[in-house]
């Protein structure tokens, strides 16, 4: 059992991804109605930056985080072929 209060590594990097997955459609929706050179046009271009580096950044953390599980999940016990 994890000690209370312990701060989470896996679980911070898992939902600034998922924050960040939603963010990027909204913001780049957001690039397509307003017009460039509007506040909101401007806001939605640098929203699109910041959460796509954060993607980013997060996805790799995640990956890092969570290498031993995707090593086991990937690899796997191989079982010898029957012959």
């Amino acid at each position: 059992m994890k000690k209370k209060g312990k701060f989470n590594k896996r679980a911070v990097a898992s939902v600034v991804l998922f924050i960040t997955f939603i963010l990027m459609p909204i913001s780049g929706k957001m690039i397509q109605v307003f017009e460039r050179g509007t506040y909101w046009g401007e806001v939605g271009l640098q929203l699109h930056a910041l959460s796509a580096g954060l993607f980013i950044v997060a996805g790799i953390f995640h990956i890092v985080f969570n290498w031993r599980q995707l090593k086991q999940y990937m690899g796997g016990k191989k079982k010898k072929p029957q012959e």
